[in-house]
């Protein structure tokens, strides 16, 4: 015979509902046999250590002399039995005395017959092997009909985590987290495991890797994690490996028709070619998307080398604000638009919730978004305005950025390319520009400072780390190299503008 603890005999014997009301602690304990409580006193005949007694609360009511639940347990704990299972409401008293001597006192519901548990724990420890992989079937069959009743990964992971008592995750072949059922901080220690079969350590937390497969090719993986991960978790696993592969083949069949369609739709819409309002409607709503919202479009950027991580996984890492948000692969990366409920929260307070949960699947990533598009017909400004905005974040801090904050931005972006602008740029900084590459000087640095410390000599030195003298002295030389006075407003307004468009023009050949 195996060694049983009352633990495996919870999750490999006992029903699923079944609840540990006391005695926590006394998990560990080994189990020797079942028995029953007889209808009769004494209750039971013999006890001779380690058993695991089943009574029924209906069994303690025609007992002559009465005996009360408390009282029976401080008998059974002198024993000592292994763990107590009770049908039947339990008092207060009883978990008291149970939880002080670390007694495993478990509560099994109304509609479950005694005689069954104890064959089902006999069975457990007269050949626990075969109990185990009878178990592990049984959980595999629920699988298959949680799938077929299109519960989806949702519900066959939360069964599957409720059954072994451990986190569980699916992955796709590439390594993206498609589902996860478990504690938050265990999820974040998943999401960028290496995929290796067998176990592996990370964070404290051990993890057992099984591959997905369907006709002979590799399709996925499914990780366990927990501690101390048993034979009976793994036989669990891979009994169910064959229904979450036909559920992630099936998943993977509709992903791919389904994003074509959004995909279709969203190029369609913003290339105008949906004109009639009927059609637009149906096609919106057929994808979920509410079209009498407001939206903003947020253009998500990654490394080239991630792009292609962002864009399969994207729609993992989108929160749930009961409407689709439809996207589309983009030249950096992703390019979304996000339902924004403006009467209730502020369109910062929404692009800035969606980012963080992209950004917890992508740490590096970065986005821009436009202003708010009221109607579907402001949708391809909006998204303009945040594919420009792009063109700023190499120069800005924030790894998320609106095209609302950019200031005079917003009318210097649409002249990047503008032939007069472009000869307004190298009119005024054209000199100081060339001077710099020869002598690989600090003139534009202090000139960018002094006029974003307002033109105060001091706060000047100070930002750039000089002293005053010499503040004036590079002052002094930008003058004589442009030709100009530093004192005339006029001629400070110029070289502002020169100097913000040389911010966008120094970076439109790296963008």
């Amino acid at each position: 015979m195996s060694s049983v603890t009352v633990h495996d005999a919870i999750r490999l014997a006992l029903p699923v509902s079944t609840q540990i009301v006391a005695g926590h602690a006394g998990l560990h304990r080994l189990v020797s046999w079942p028995v029953v409580a007889r209808g009769l006193a004494p209750l039971f005949t013999e006890l001779h250590g380690n058993e695991f007694a089943l009574i029924s609360m209906s069994a303690l009511k025609d007992i002559d002399p009465p005996i009360y639940l408390p009282t029976l347990i401080e008998r059974l704990i002198s024993v000592p039995i292994s763990a107590l299972a009770i049908v039947g409401h339990i008092d207060g008293q009883s978990i008291a005395v149970a939880e002080q001597a670390n007694l495993p006192l478990l509560h099994l519901a109304s509609d479950v017959d005694i005689r069954v548990v104890d064959r089902e724990l006999q069975r457990l420890i007269s050949d626990y092997d075969a109990q185990v992989d009878r178990r592990a079937a049984q959980i595999a069959l629920e699988l298959g009909e949680q799938s077929l009743a299109g519960g989806g990964f949702p519900a066959m992971l939360a069964l599957l985590a409720n059954r072994t008592g451990r986190a569980v995750a699916i992955y796709s072949v590439k390594g993206d987290m498609l589902a996860f059922h478990g504690s938050s901080e265990i999820k974040s220690t998943l999401l960028h495991i290496a995929l290796t079969p067998g176990n592996q350590r990370v964070s404290g937390i051990e993890t057992w890797c099984l591959p997905l497969t369907a006709a002979g090719q590799g399709i996925g993986f499914i990780v366990l994690a927990g501690q101390s991960l048993t034979d009976a978790d793994k036989a669990t696993v891979k009994r169910a490996a064959m229904a979450l592969a036909m559920e992630l083949t099936k998943t993977q069949a509709l992903s791919a028709v389904e994003e074509r369609y959004r995909g279709n739709f969203l190029e369609q819409l913003l290339a105008g070619n949906l004109a009639d309002p009927l059609v637009l409607q149906q096609r919106a709503r057929e994808i979920g998307v509410d079209l009498r919202k407001p939206h903003v479009a947020m253009l998500f950027s990654l490394p080239l080398a991630q792009q292609n991580q962002l864009q399969s996984q994207f729609a993992n890492a989108l929160p749930q604000l009961g409407s689709t948000i439809p996207w589309l692969p983009h030249a950096f990366g992703v390019i979304c638009f996000v339902p924004a409920d403006i009467a209730n929260s502020p369109e910062k307070t929404i692009v800035q919730s969606v980012f963080r949960d992209v950004q917890s699947y992508f740490p590096a990533v970065r986005a821009t978004y436009g202003r708010v598009a009221m109607t579907h017909t402001e949708w391809i400004r909006s998204q303009t305005e945040a594919e420009l905005t792009q063109k700023l974040m190499r120069t800005h801090s924030h790894p998320a950025l609106g095209y609302a904050e950019i200031g005079v931005y917003q009318l210097l972006l649409p002249l990047v390319n503008n032939a007069d602008a472009l000869l307004f740029h190298q009119q005024h900084l054209g000199a100081l520009l060339d001077y710099e590459r020869e002598q690989h000087g600090e003139l534009l640095q202090t000139l960018e400072a002094f006029f974003d410390c307002n033109g105060n000599l001091a706060r000047t030195s100070e930002s750039i780390h000089v002293h005053r003298n010499t503040l004036l002295y590079r002052l002094s030389r930008i003058s004589q190299i442009c030709q100009v006075d530093l004192d005339n407003t006029d001629t400070r307004l110029s070289l502002w503008l020169a100097i913000k468009l040389h911010r966008l023009i120094g970076n439109t050949a790296t963008n």
